[in-house]
């Protein structure tokens, strides 16, 4: 695998081939991401600088994007202002990896411009450190059903205004043409351009005159995507007279929209929303499924006619941690003392909204939907588990926060948190709202949701613990899209993270009946199992497991009672597991299993079943009967239920490495944390340099073989 680079402008056109493959390969072949529009882009816009960077593995060419140089070390994607978003054909964005290497001199850091998050390489293969800020918001129209039902369900305001800007027009002969020949391209554009320059981007220069490098771009571009019937130009005519166009370019799943103007004289009848009207008509006949993708800064006015909206993103990828850290130290100190934030670009108008809520119970139906989303398989991220957790634990704590995200109405992120103030310190620290009784926390996020949605919520974090120079989430999944989006989330709005490990993780992925898999476990396990239970049931032993309401509460009372004989202490939040057992035997997720002896409980389990996924809670038993080894047997009994019975697919053995634990399990994965010290305070920063050095000199803590590792160790401190 190996990178190759040389001078775009020489290069490209003998590149076409492999280029339009790999745009075909990856994204249906985007026609932004057409070789005939990157070169016409090359032709009209490049500098003659420009470097094409090919990547191949053995044969095959699975990477390609142009760069500029951006001053010492810096390198930016190739996008005039002409792309409509940033061409980066990337099948593994892994291979990134290693092109800042490949790159001239000592490269340190690429932006990747104008990144759609719709035609994006999947970013979890890489390791390097990398910021997300939001460049614009881009609409798109599905064209799936009919024109009626999609225009029958935009607001009714919308639509009670194009009626009006229609009857106005009604003295008016009014067609639409559309131009899609080659030989009628040039003239198109020619009629294009004498409408927009006499309007007011005449006056700032950004017109497409007839023989100006936009218009010849445009006429180029268009005239070679006709020739394949991929170009389109509608007009719309009153009577005679032009009084709007659009350029477009298409293939058979999505048009683009490029360009748009209208006759300036007759704005009261608004021609280019008609005309937008008539053209999104001619899509929805052209694509049965499809869309129609505009590529603006969406307006709030723009945006009433987007089925779909998105943010893109600048994408900025560090050469190694060191360089990030330093640079977004650098980065937050110029904004702060130029009176600024380290925010992220303005938009046309904010379409994301973010509020605080104390509770989950306060959310919205909709919010609430992210939760229960997530609470099929884990039950961790459910609403009912953080508000058993606020009650018994966080109950005085007022700093409890849920925030929460929309993008224009649909929600896309929660992130649960409290303030914490630790003895000795006089700022608070803003962390994951979980504690000791936490095997798993994550922000909740829709599948459409990108580091940005987070950023928002930590950004209103921040603003509500104004004094907080540390942030901490733990423990999370390493392995999940959602943590890597915290990191980068942390980076990208001013804070300096580091990762560490929290505690290994042991589960059994389940594939087989409960009598496979025991013929499967070591022999000395089924031994064991066999023969203590032949004793345990011959002592007058029994085996019971409560899975709803009946009986619970004289359970609950074994349950603590074994607890406390075992552990010779209470629980230090009372409260906590009896709520949580209520609430799992009336969701029918409870399976708290007791093992009895002469009708006495001598051990008992709390297991927890939802969707698939088993997870083994909590354990106590009496040692005075450790020679029956009831709480092996109780497990075993426990672990054939939900094998044979619910059907799971995993069982979860959450927190730890223990040696027993291995036994039962056939996978170990890892639960990490991130901590991060705000980079636009010396206080963050001398922490942030503390961190580093204590990682220098501190050695990290051994551990079983994962199927994932990494190297890293606790932030120093915590």
């Amino acid at each position: 695998m190996s990178w190759e680079i040389c001078p775009a402008g020489d290069a490209f056109p003998s590149f076409t081939t492999d280029w339009d493959h790999l745009n075909e390969q990856l994204y249906g072949g985007h026609p932004a991401f057409d070789s005939r529009f990157v070169g016409a882009l090359l032709a009209h816009f490049g500098t003659g600088s420009e470097s094409l960077c090919i990547h191949r593995s053995g044969e095959a060419v699975d990477g390609a994007l142009i760069l500029c140089a951006r001053g010492f070390g810096r390198w930016a994607l190739f996008l005039p202002a002409q792309a409509p978003a940033g061409a980066l054909l990337i099948a593994d964005a892994s291979c990134l990896e290693t092109l800042m290497p490949a790159l001239p001199g000592y490269a340190w850091t690429i932006d990747l411009l104008a990144i759609d998050p719709a035609f994006e390489p999947d970013w979890s293969p890489l390791l390097l450190p990398r910021t997300v800020v939001r460049h614009q918001l881009t609409m798109a129209v599905a064209t799936g059903g009919d024109f009626p039902a999609y225009w029958q369900a935009r607001p009714g305001k919308l639509r009670s205004n194009l009626r009006r800007y229609q009857r106005r027009s009604d003295d008016h002969a009014a067609s639409v043409r559309v131009i899609a020949e080659p030989q009628e391209i040039g003239a198109a554009v020619s009629r294009y351009a004498a409408v927009e320059s006499a309007g007011w981007k005449a006056v700032g220069g950004t017109a497409i005159g007839s023989d100006n490098p936009q218009g010849l771009f445009y006429e180029q571009l268009l005239c070679d995507f006709a020739a394949s019937g991929q170009a389109r130009v509608v007009e719309l005519w009153f009577d005679d007279r032009l009084a709007a166009s659009r350029l477009a370019v298409c293939h058979g799943c999505m048009w683009i929209m490029l360009k748009t103007t209208y006759d300036e004289s007759l704005a009261a009848m608004a021609p280019g929303r008609q005309l937008l009207y008539e053209a999104l008509q001619l899509a929805f006949a052209d694509m049965p499924a499809g869309a129609v993708e505009f590529y603006t800064n969406a307006t709030r006015d723009q945006a009433e006619w987007a089925t779909h909206l998105r943010h893109v993103c600048h994408h900025q990828l560090y050469r190694n941690t060191t360089v990030a850290n330093f640079h977004g130290i650098a980065r937050a100190l110029r904004c702060r003392f130029a009176g600024g934030e380290t925010a992220e670009d303005s938009l046309a108008f904010d379409a994301t909204s973010v509020a605080a809520y104390h509770s989950p119970a306060a959310m919205p139906p909709a919010m609430r939907s992210l939760f229960e989303a997530a609470a099929g398989r884990e039950v961790e991220l459910s609403p009912d588990w953080f508000a058993n957790l606020q009650a018994a634990v966080f109950g005085d704590d007022d700093s409890v926060r849920y925030y929460g995200a929309e993008l224009y109405g649909s929600p896309t992120a929660i992130l649960p948190v409290h303030a914490s103030r630790r003895s000795g310190r006089r700022a608070a620290e803003i962390e994951a709202l979980a504690n000791f009784y936490t095997a798993l926390y994550a922000p909740l996020a829709s599948p459409g949701a990108d580091p940005t949605d987070l950023g928002r919520l930590l950004q209103a974090a921040r603003a509500d613990c104004a004094r907080a120079r540390v942030m901490n989430f733990h423990p999370m999944a390493v392995d999940s899209p959602v943590y890597e989006a915290m990191v980068v989330a942390l980076r990208s709005t001013g804070w300096i993270p580091f990762r560490y490990f929290c505690f290994g993780n042991w589960y059994l992925e389940v594939d087989r009946s409960w009598s496979a898999y025991l013929e499967q476990r070591d022999g000395i396990l089924r031994h064991t199992l066999r023969r203590k239970r032949r004793r345990f049931l011959a002592a007058g032993g029994s085996f019971e497991i409560i899975t709803g309401t009946a009986g619970l509460e004289p359970a609950i009372a074994e349950f603590n009672a074994l607890y406390r004989q075992r552990w010779k202490k209470n629980e230090p939040y009372a409260a906590f597991v009896p709520g949580l057992m209520r609430w799992l035997a009336a969701s029918g997720k409870l399976r708290l299993g007791i093992a009895r002896l002469a009708g006495e409980a001598v051990a008992s389990q709390l297991w927890i079943v939802s969707g698939d996924k088993a997870s083994i809670y909590k354990m106590a038993y009496d040692e005075a009967h450790s020679c029956h080894a009831p709480g092996t047997l109780l497990t075993a009994h426990l672990m054939e239920r939900v094998i044979d019975v619910d059907r799971v697919t995993e069982v979860d053995y959450l927190i730890g490495d223990d040696p027993y634990k291995q036994a039962w399990m056939s996978h170990r994965r890892e639960r990490w944390g991130i901590v991060a010290y705000r980079a636009d305070r010396f206080a963050g920063i001398a922490r942030s340099l503390l961190e580093i050095i204590g990682r220098v000199i501190r050695r990290p803590p051994a551990r079983v073989e994962s199927k994932r590792s990494r190297s890293s160790i606790g932030p120093s401190g915590h």
